[in-house]
């Protein structure tokens, strides 16, 4: 097998047999079109549509099969050619080679389906599917769509009511998860899964410098080609782009307008219809998320699932739009003066997560830390109700305000909202069954522990080292505590209180918006830490190859527990910065010298993998960077994600001393409390 100077496999160009066939009428019948797709059921092929027929390319030659269309009256005639691939277009021999692997996913499908309503908005989801993939932001996802837009006839808006309608249903298809359209055809998921494949290598080929041509626009000609593909017109894609920026860039709309005159109707932007069918009614919509979240597995119990069930999301989010308020994510409610996010309503799987950690019944008396929108206080009332009660708490008058109303409109009962600090909980209300933090935390609040009944259960997300955080239950296991569940989980930050979980975030100077989270306990110069991506890196691979669908958390555990300083978030995009992710990527810190971890693909006899590594900046670069993959490979050798889960234990005060572990690594100190973690190494 040929390699490139990375060692990673180079896939010789196919040598495509070309025919341009054309059909009875002028134009390709739907009838002629599943015909030829049954044809060709036993090779790989890609088309594109031209002057009313079809350039078709196949693996093998055609000109038997296609003989016999033309007898049986399918085809009008075809006449043999030479394939001459667009490379440079798709960003260079190996960006064609993603092309053509996307071309062939999706061809027999789209050929197939020519002529049924639905093909526009098949291809927006499919296209933002790849985009997201490609690790692009919402302004460079509106860049991808204006980059197609320019090569599109001119459009002029509508006006703004029916614009509005249009812009709404694109934004609806831009966001939606592809893979759950409702009652897809088979094959559906495939085709998805091709194509958010695709978006994933061309970010990796992009962020190794192996791409001729800027991402987005490679990005743009493959929407143009699937769009061809599904046999929307040039004037539909136009609008279609039209909109696609315009729900990126709503606020710079003179200069979405054209001065041209339209050779696309007006209606063309409004005649939007959605294959993932808008439900507006808000009863469908919540069940719709209470079916997906019991699917994934984080609803469980039959009394949390009934209280999602029975509680309306989008009253505690009055400024949000509908969908948006069934939608598995944070939304942001408050924002510091210099634009930062301080106070949301976090995502429903979280919200899930946590209420299944905290085993809430009828008759307990809960406290909760963050209040927020009130959301979870009113979904905890449900929990508790008959005989219970909830008291939930937050620092800022305005949320506390807020949270009055919303659980007010909601018909919240047993539930009281209070202006307090939740480290130092409600002592006069004391004691409680249960406390949840809904906020996190860096360390273990005292004074709550006093706060909780002598058989009580706390659950709190408490970050280990750096940004690495996880929402712990603990029960009482004598002088000290167990963990009885751990999740993966992070949250915004207490503050203003007695246990203030400060953190700096640290804009990384130069071209991008990469930026570093840091906290207090970490050893790191944030001023020289702010120019270091500016420095020549030193990469390093560690051997540990990662294969899709392996999980993260368990190594980002164990660097956070080995490595002095943890990791810590990095996330955002800049030229020269090759994360392991489209959000971002995890580094390690060493006052001046920081090492992020990155991956390079690669293929074997298994299939797909990706290699991690490890990029270092700074003085120390290369010695950090060796460090951090020197203990990825040891992660892999001892533990790795096949390794029995870990326990967890927390200990304060005289008690912390006796906390001991096999491995010392693996023991955390903090200034209020010790967390040891029990993770034998695999046998």
């Amino acid at each position: 097998m040929d390699v490139n100077d990375k060692d990673l496999p180079i896939t010789p160009e196919q040598g495509w047999w070309h025919a341009s066939v054309s059909f009875p009428g002028g134009s390709v019948s739907l009838g002629a079109a599943q015909a030829l797709a049954s044809a060709l059921h036993d090779q790989r092929f890609h088309f594109l549509r031209k002057d009313g027929g079809l350039r078709l390319r196949t693996e093998r030659p055609a000109a038997d099969l296609l003989d016999r269309l033309v007898a049986d009256q399918v085809a009008g005639g075809w006449v043999g050619g030479v394939y001459e691939p667009e490379s440079e277009a798709f960003g260079g021999p190996e960006g064609m080679d993603v092309a053509h692997e996307v071309f062939c996913a999706d061809s027999r499908a789209a050929l197939a389906e020519t002529g049924r309503a639905g093909a526009r908005e098949r291809c927006i989801l499919l296209i933002s599917a790849m985009n997201r993939a490609a690790g692009l932001d919402p302004f460079e996802i509106g860049d991808v769509w204006a980059k197609l837009g320019s090569l599109r006839p001119s459009v002029t808006p509508p006006a703004i009511a029916s614009r509005d309608q249009a812009v709404a249903a694109m934004r609806r298809l831009m966001n939606a998860d592809a893979a759950r359209r409702p009652d897809a055809e088979p094959g559906w998921a495939e085709r998805v899964a091709a194509f958010e494949e695709a978006g994933y290598r061309l970010r990796r080929l992009a962020a190794d410098g192996r791409l001729t041509r800027g991402l987005r626009a490679v990005l743009a000609h493959h929407a143009i080609f699937a769009f061809n593909r599904a046999g929307v017109s040039a004037d539909e894609q136009a609008a279609t782009a039209w909109l696609g920026r315009h729900v990126a860039f709503a606020d710079e709309e003179a200069a979405d307008v054209s001065s041209r005159t339209s050779t696309s109707p007006d209606s063309n932007l409004t005649r939007m219809e959605t294959t993932v069918t808008p439900a507006t009614d808000p009863a469908e919509l919540r069940e719709a998320l209470v079916t997906r979240l019991i699917d994934s597995g984080h609803l469980r119990t039959p009394d949390v699932i009934a209280a999602f069930r029975n509680t309306e999301r989008h009253l505690f989010l009055p400024i949000a739009d509908l969908q948006a308020a069934y939608v598995d994510d944070a939304v942001p409610i408050k924002h510091d003066e210099t634009g930062e996010m301080v106070s949301c309503i976090s995502a429903p799987s979280i919200v899930a997560t946590q209420l299944e950690q905290l085993g809430a019944k009828p008759g307990h008396r809960i406290l909760e830390a963050g209040a927020a929108t009130g959301y979870n206080a009113h979904l905890l009332g449900q929990l508790v109700t008959p005989g219970g009660h909830v008291w939930t708490v937050d620092v800022d008058q305005d949320l506390v305000n807020g949270a009055q109303k919303n659980l007010a409109q909601a018909g919240a009962q047993d539930v009281t909202v209070v202006l307090a600090d939740g480290a130092a909980g409600l002592p006069e209300h004391a004691p409680f069954d249960r406390i949840q933090f809904t906020v996190g935390a860096g360390d273990i609040p005292l004074r709550i522990l006093d706060q909780l009944a002598p058989n009580g259960r706390l659950v709190i997300p408490m970050r280990i080292r750096g940004s690495i955080s996880r929402s712990f239950a603990f029960e009482r296991d004598g002088k000290t505590w167990k963990a009885v569940s751990c999740e993966m989980a992070t949250f915004v930050p207490l503050r203003k209180g007695v246990c203030d979980d400060t953190y700096t975030l640290v804009h990384m100077a130069g071209d991008g918006n990469v930026r570093l989270e840091t906290f207090s306990e970490q050893d790191v110069d944030h001023e020289a830490i702010r120019t270091v991506l500016d420095q020549p890196p030193a990469k390093v691979y560690s051997g540990v190859q990662f294969r899709q669908g392996d999980p993260w958390q368990w190594l980002y555990l164990y660097l956070a527990c080995v490595l002095p300083n943890g990791l810590s978030r990095m996330p955002g995009s800049r030229p020269g910065f090759t994360p392991h992710f489209g959000w971002g990527s995890m580094a390690a810190l060493d006052g001046d010298t920081l090492a992020y971890l990155t991956v390079r693909e690669g293929e074997d006899d298994q299939g797909r993998f990706w290699e991690i590594g490890v990029i270092g900046h700074g003085p120390r670069a290369a010695e950090l960077a060796d460090q951090v993959a020197t203990e990825i490979g040891e992660w892999d050798r001892g533990w790795g994600n096949n390794a029995p889960e870990p326990d967890f234990r927390m200990a304060v005060g005289d008690a912390r001393d006796k906390l001991t572990t096999a491995e010392p690594r693996f023991v955390i100190d903090k200034t209020y409390s010790r967390l040891v973690v029990d993770w034998p190494r695999r046998s």
